[in-house]
């Protein structure tokens, strides 16, 4: 029996038998030919998407395409195994931020997916796209997927109860204005048990998506181009700190509102009236809180300082081609058909409301068609006008690590606040 050997030993063994698994699990079937080009991706939204596609390219060109859809975290896994053990892999894979970080330690000669960036310049996308966007899928200076979307922040925000309150968008122009509007907001509203009635954000009092996504808008970051930790310094401190004085002590202007049915729950009370919005997030409220339908507006972030950038980004997916691939010609064919056609774009965004990195996309009647649910706004216009902001976020293999330090730091940053002050 293996458990006579220990634990140890056992726990190896299983896990080289779930390798070997999860190995196989990226074949495709063995009583069929390989079809020309195999596509795995974690996400059945863009599958749907994708699914409209592929036929024309199929017919096109004469091949045959498989799409396999397996869990983000689970992708990850299976093909990291497949890569170290030389197994067969997809041709083509999407994968979702931070992952590409996994995948690229070492020298650059031993990632295992193809150098886009001379392709990427031959077809002077930098130009015709959002340029920032390929630092989240770039290491060392290069570019080994095309980015999928921008995903630019902006506030969405309860108009109604803004108006009842006699708040603006333009009383929100920086944070320490936040600040201020929110410390008054609470105070308004609090009732005899001591508790606010409002606050006027949404914000996870352990840092989490919150802390990352203020971090970026202030020119702060985890790592740098080189992959060296950067968040101990002069930006992070100011962002970290305001973030304890507004999700901690007293006078704290946020209450954390989570997700799904909780965040639900938070907005029809009106417990918090602004929240942190990706492109991608205005659908999720369409859909988890359709009743509040033209109540919600989006406005720019605060900006940190006045004049200064007023969006920042959240999360991110990019397509890559494996070097093991024998038809990376056909497989970069197969990436511009998916993600620069202008036709499929409007179509996309319409049904995701993510804002295609293509400049030119931008101009399509889909983005500036008026949104019912946020007050009539044209967002995806919106969103367009803030993409060209977006600043340029590096991942790193370690990534996981340093967003988890970061948070230890929130968390006892806020604890030192509540029990010293401003002070």
């Amino acid at each position: 029996m293996f458990l006579a050997f220990g634990k140890a030993p056992f726990a190896l063994f299983c896990l080289a038998i779930l390798s070997g698994l999860a190995v196989l699990a990226l074949r495709p079937g063995h009583d069929q030919a390989r079809p020309d080009l195999v596509f795995a991706l974690f996400s059945k939204e863009h599958k749907a998407a994708y699914e409209k596609v592929i036929p024309s390219f199929e017919a096109k060109h004469g091949v045959k395409v498989q799409l396999q859809l397996i869990d983000p975290r689970t992708l990850q896994t299976r093909l990291s195994a497949a890569l170290l053990s030389g197994a067969e892999v997809p041709d083509l894979v999407e994968l979702i931020e931070p992952s590409i970080g996994y995948f690229t330690k070492g020298p650059l000669a031993d990632v295992g997916f193809v150098d886009l960036t001379e392709r990427i310049a031959t077809e002077g996308l930098r130009e015709r796209m959002v340029a920032s966007r390929f630092a989240l899928w770039s290491s060392r200076g290069r570019v080994f997927a095309l980015p999928h979307d921008v995903h630019p922040v902006m506030l969405t925000y309860r108009r109604d109860l803004f108006e009842k309150l006699g708040i603006t968008p333009e009383d929100l122009t920086t944070w320490d204005d936040v600040l201020a509007v929110g410390r008054k907001l609470s105070a308004r509203t609090t009732g005899a048990d001591g508790v606010p009635e409002h606050y006027l954000l949404d914000l996870p009092v352990d840092g989490s998506f919150g802390i990352t996504t203020l971090l970026y808008q202030a020119d702060g970051g985890l790592f740098d181009a080189q992959g060296r930790v950067r968040f101990d310094d002069a930006v992070a401190r100011r962002v970290v700190r305001w973030y304890a004085q507004a999700t901690r002590g007293s006078q704290r202007i946020a209450v954390t509102c989570g997700w799904g049915q909780s965040l639900a729950r938070a907005a029809h009370d009106g417990r918090a009236l602004a929240y942190l919005a990706p492109d991608w997030r205005v659908g999720q409220f369409e859909m988890d809180i359709p009743d509040l339908a033209g109540k919600f507006a989006v406005m720019p972030l605060p900006a940190w300082d006045r004049g200064g950038r007023r969006t920042s980004v959240m999360g991110g997916t990019g397509i890559c081609i494996t070097k093991a691939s024998p038809k990376q010609d056909l497989a970069w064919a197969l990436i511009k058909e998916l993600y620069l056609r202008e036709d499929v774009l409007g179509e996309r965004f319409a049904s995701t409301h993510i804002l295609p990195p293509m400049r030119s996309a931008w101009d399509l009647p889909q983005l500036k068609e008026p949104n019912a649910f946020m007050s009539g706004q044209p967002v995806g216009s919106l969103y367009a006008a803030l993409a060209p902001q977006a600043p340029e976020v590096y991942v790193s293999p370690y990534e996981e690590m340093a967003r988890a330090k970061l948070n230890e730091a929130v968390v006892n940053v806020g604890l030192y606040y509540e029990a010293h002050g401003d002070d």
